[in-house]
Parts: structure tokens; sequence; C-alpha cells
């Protein structure tokens, strides 16, 4: 395959060259009326031109396709030829939607993180990009009628709805670069303003939790064993490292009590679980409102709050666009926002239990998206489990139908600039355009997916997934195989090869002396 490839692009040069002489030939003939059919020289050009004759943009569309799209075919093949590519490796490559390389493309294998994009596909699709998650304060409305003295006599309810990005100030300070999120801090604020208002300074009772949107039960999956295999869904692990916070539908700073001042990857063992999510959160707003002059007089708790007819709302706030949360997710490679948004999925088809949530994911893709669906195996939204199978054509087919402007694809890593892909910088590419990717890493896993818009217009579209039993400790993170697949789409279009470059060098450039200095670029360092 490899040799009739370069055989390929040996004829399409060939043809190359040939156009490239006879347009040479043409611009040295006099004139058309009096040319007798053989060349007569014109005398020196009076035009310098800086494209080079044998170059791919000098030549007609019909020519200069297949030229770059046998060296994309060439590029990606060497990545799928590298030592490093196990056995086990699925390839898909589409160009403006056309398949231009598909290796075991169907074969369904572990995909770690890709699988965030199946679950923002879902709820994309399912949501809407401008759906919001609430989280509301009430008292019973028949408290504050009642109310007297300045006292009232009943609970504070604090009712979640599973927005997955609710936080303080202090823990979304700690990251790096701006973080889409819920100020729960303004929920504080605008409960004890909507007591005052009412002349209302002390509460004779307690603000209590309600997360009955999702099961309690469930706060991870180390402990549901699934078949075959008699494994858990999750490894313990996962749960004691921090790589998922615990999960509720009331969750405050990713479900964490403590934290340290950095957000980094290192001191994410330093985080402090909360026992109880829901509880911690309502021990906040307890807190937060007691210190804006409004006693409460006993400790926080749980509980269900009455029938929304029955309440009066001291204060709600809106999560931002989902479009934002599913970037959150994406970029950052957030677990617990993925889990959250899976069990959000679940919770609007059939129930918000782990097991049901799976099965409105699978039959969403199949219904609703029409991607290929046949061997794959869904458990968790994150990622994280081992039990999970997709295909390189699904994830490469959410992405094509999504298209290069849409949330899904706008939301992912720009690689060299952003998020998990801020420091794998790939080969240079000359004139190189934006590429945004998903990179996923397990143990046994090492995968890529993503988008470029390349500077002829081309929409490049890849996935790649890799499977073997301690892949990650061989190759490390930012590997040979996704850096290699990623300059390969970066590098589209490709114009001559190095030999032609070498026939044709490009004109020199003036002395930098002679050249206006360029503007400092802001890398928002």
């Amino acid at each position: 395959m490899a040799r009739m490839r370069r055989i390929l692009v040996s004829i399409v040069l060939a043809a190359l060259a040939a156009t490239a002489v006879g347009s040479y030939v043409q611009a040295r003939r006099i004139n058309a009326d009096s040319d007798p059919g053989w060349v007569v020289d014109a005398g020196p050009p009076q035009m310098v031109v800086g494209t080079p004759l044998l170059s791919v943009r000098r030549t007609p569309s019909w020519l200069s396709g297949p030229v770059t799209e046998a060296r994309l075919v060439e590029r990606l093949s060497d990545v799928a030829a590298l030592p490093s590519a196990p056995p086990q490796t699925c390839l898909a490559a589409y160009r403006n939607g056309e398949p231009v390389m598909l290796e075991q493309a169907d074969a369904p294998l572990v995909p770690s993180s890709l699988m965030k994009i199946v679950t923002a596909a879902v709820i994309l699709e399912t949501a809407g990009p401008e759906a919001t998650f609430s989280t509301e304060v009430f008292v019973r409305a028949a408290d504050v009628t009642a109310a007297s003295g300045g006292v009232l006599t009943g609970d504070v309810f604090l009712v979640g709805r599973g927005d997955p990005v609710l936080s303080t100030l202090s823990y979304i300070r700690r990251f790096g670069e701006p973080m889409a999120h819920t100020d729960f801090t303004d929920l504080a604020v605008q409960a004890a303003a909507s007591l005052r208002d009412r002349g209302i300074t002390r509460v004779e009772g307690r603000v209590l939790a309600d997360e009955s949107r999702f099961p309690e039960a469930e706060r991870d999956y180390s402990g549901q064993i699934v078949q075959p295999g008699n494994q858990p869904i999750w490894k313990q692990s996962y749960v004691n490292s921090n790589q998922v916070g615990p999960l509720s539908a009331l969750l405050l700073n990713d479900g964490y009590v403590s934290f340290p001042e950095s957000a980094d990857y290192a001191g994410r063992r330093q985080n402090v679980r909360a026992a109880d999510p829901a509880l911690h959160a309502a021990e906040v707003l307890d807190g937060l409102i007691e210190s804006r002059g409004i006693a409460v007089s006993a400790p926080a708790g749980k509980g269900t709050a009455p029938p929304r007819s029955e309440l009066f709302s001291l204060g709600v706030v809106e999560s931002p666009p989902m479009s934002d949360i599913v970037a959150r997710m994406l970029r950052h490679s957030d677990n617990t926002t993925a889990e959250m948004l899976l069990k959000d999925i679940g919770r609007r088809f059939s129930g918000s239990a782990r097991a049901d949530a799976v099965a409105d994911v699978a039959d969403v893709l199949g219904r609703l998206l029409g991607v290929p669906t046949a061997g794959i195996i869904i458990a968790d939204g994150s990622g994280l489990s081992l039990h999970n199978r997709l295909t390189c054509d699904l994830i490469a087919g959410l992405l094509l139908r999504a298209g290069p402007d849409s949330p899904l694809v706008t939301g992912l890593a720009v690689v060299g600039e952003s998020g998990t892909l801020r420091d794998c910088d790939a080969e240079p590419q000359p004139a190189a355009e934006t590429v945004w990717a998903k990179s996923g890493t397990l143990n046994d896993v090492s995968a890529i997916a993503g988008v470029t818009v390349a500077r002829n217009g081309d929409v490049l579209t890849f996935a790649l997934i890799s499977n073997r039993e301690g892949l990650i400790f061989d190759l490390g993170f930012c590997n040979d195989l996704q850096r290699g697949l990623i300059s390969a789409a970066a590098g589209h279009p490709y114009g001559p090869s190095s030999a032609d470059a070498a026939l044709h060098p490009a004109p020199a450039r003036a002395p930098v002396a002679d050249l206006a200095p360029e503007p400092e670029s802001d890398d928002g360092q």
C-alpha cells in the first residue's frame, strides 16, 4: 500500500511538472496571432511572481486536489504505521465529509475521555445549547405570611436541580483560565436581601438541602458491579485520587469541602471530598446567610421541599448556557461535569440512575443522531470506566454531524492554546489553522479526536483510539500518535514535496532591517 501511494504521488507530480512546463512555454510565446508554431524569445519577463510555477496553488483544482489528498493519505498512513501504534488501533479521517482513511474504524475499543464527546453531543441534542440549570432557595409561603417581630418560624429549603458548575468564587479563582460557573454566593445574597426586605432578621428553623432530583445512593460508581468480568464501573483508585468528585443533584465546588489554592493536576489529590455534598452545600449557604445579618437558629440538614405551589422563592441562580458547560467539560476533561450531565440526560428521559442514563444515551445516538452504534457499550459519561466501548467512526460521525461551527466542536480544546492540550504542541506547520481536539488517556488507552478547517476551506475530521496494556506508561501524555495525527491534519493542504521545494526555492526575504517591525503577539499570559 505504501509503495502504491508513492507511485500515485510520483504520477501526480509528473503531471504537475508537465502542466508547469506547458505554462512556461505558453508564457514565452510572443502572442497567439503571430506565433508560427515555434518558440520565439520575447525578452525578459516584465513581472516577477512570488508563487513558483511548480506549486499546488498554481495548478487547477482537478490536479492539485489529488496531490494534496495523496499526501494527506501518506501522512495518515505514517501515523497508523508508527511502531508505537498497537494492533488494537482504530483510525477514521474525513475530508469534507468523505472518508480519506478508515483503519479498523468500526472496531469497538475503550475510548477513555473521548466518551465526553458522546455525552456532550447527546446533551446538546436533547437539552439544547441555550439550556440552563437553576438552583433556588425557598421558604413556605405560609411561614412568610405568619412572620412577626422580625422572626420567621420555619425552614429554608435549598433545592438543587443538577447544576454541575455551582461554585463559590474561592473555588473558581484557583483555575488558571476562565471557567464557566454559577455563582453560589449570589444565591445567598439574594436570599438574605429577600428576608431583610420583609423585615425578617431571624429564622427559627434550619437550612435544608433537597437533592431529590438524583438518587442519593449513586455518589460514585466504584461499588456498582457489571458483567462481563464482574468488575466495578469505576476503579476505587479513581475515587481515591479525586479523578471525579461525589455526585449529587445539589453539588457545590465539584463536591469538595476543602481544596488547595491551585487547581493544577498535581494538587488534585489534596481535594477533600464532602461525605454528603448536599448537606455541605446547605451548611455553606447557612454560613453565607448568617454573615449577611440573618440568624439561623438550628444547624443545617437535609429534607425534601414541599410542592412548588406552597413555596415562596427567596432567590434563584441560573447556570451559564449548556454550550458553555459542555465547553468546560470538554476543554478541561472535567469528569464530574460529564457524570452530572449523564445523570441529567437520564432524568430527562426515564430516570437519573446510571443504568437508565446510559441506556438513554445509546438510544439517542442511534435514534436521533443517526450515528453507527454497532458494538458500542456505554457505562458512564466521563470515560473513566474500562467497560466503555466506542468506535472511531462513531466519534468522527458525531463531529461530522455537528460541524466546525457547532458548540460541540468549538467547545473542544485548541491544540497548543487551551485546556488539556495547551502544552501539546504538534509538529509546526506553515500557516497551520486552528485544531480543535479532545484527547483521552488511561493506563491502557491513548486517544485523540478533533476537527480543523484548512486554509483552502477543507474540513478535516479525525479520530484515533489505541488500546494496549500499559500503553500510557510507554507513550506518555501528548505522545507521538496524538501529535502525529494532529500534525497530519494541521498540515493540510499540502504543497510541493521537499524535493520540489529544493528545485524551486522561495524568493529570498528582504534583510530584517528593511522590514517593518511586526506587532507583538498577546498570548494572554
